[in-house]
């Protein structure tokens, strides 16, 4: 259920007034677009499917028949907008494909407790840059957007337990990726100093005590 304020927006909206109109662009273009950020992978091609997806959702405001699905409807429009730009530019859409071949770009070769705020959101996006498609967008949906099974399911016109499903996979894809930076984090949790008398131990040359 969306917000009664929500509700009468998009009634409003769908009677013709613009004024409504303007009100739910202002309230979602922000998730819209960073839904389109990570399904993009960039902010260029992002701004241009946010103005088109809002566009479509003005013109065919008279297709949505039920107000209360204005969230799903809006991110199937988006979803499509997105596909539809990935087709144009050539690159990998088909949510049947395999995952990318290239191999995964180099990771920092420090502990993620020493990155800083905006190096572990740009971290993250480029293991999310690393998932086919299909996982890809139902983790941000989920993660990100907050959307119930049920919502996904709409807009990826999918059940809810291949959603559940997917996002399993993808979890566990995204936290292999992450598996290098946290081991090295863990080493690095060990100190030197604390490390040698363990090593000692385990070899049976515990130095006696001065």
């Amino acid at each position: 259920m969306i917000p009664t304020d929500d509700q009468e927006l998009i009634e409003s909206f769908q009677a013709g007034d613009e004024f409504a109109f303007v009100s739910l662009y202002n309230r979602y273009k922000g998730p819209v677009y960073a839904f389109c950020v990570k399904m993009l992978l960039g902010r260029s091609l992002a701004e241009d499917v946010v103005q088109e997806t809002f566009l479509r959702v003005y013109e065919n405001r008279d297709r949505l028949l039920n107000t209360d699905a204005f969230k799903s409807w809006l991110f199937t429009i988006a979803r499509n907008q997105c596909l539809n730009q990935l087709r144009r530019t050539n690159r990998q859409v088909s949510l049947e494909g395999q995952e990318h071949a290239e191999p995964v770009a180099p990771l920092p070769e420090i502990p993620a407790h020493q990155l800083e705020k905006s190096e572990k959101i740009d971290l993250v996006n480029h293991f999310l840059a690393q998932l086919k498609p299909d996982y890809r967008e139902v983790l941000i949906l989920r993660e990100y957007q907050n959307l119930s099974y049920e919502e996904i399911a709409a807009v990826t016109r999918s059940t809810v337990s291949a959603v559940k499903s997917r996002l399993f996979k993808a979890r566990r894809k995204l936290a292999g990726y992450m598996e290098p930076i946290m081991n090295r984090e863990r080493q690095g949790a060990r100190s030197p100093a604390s490390a040698a008398p363990d090593a000692a131990a385990a070899s049976g040359s515990t130095p006696p005590p001065a």
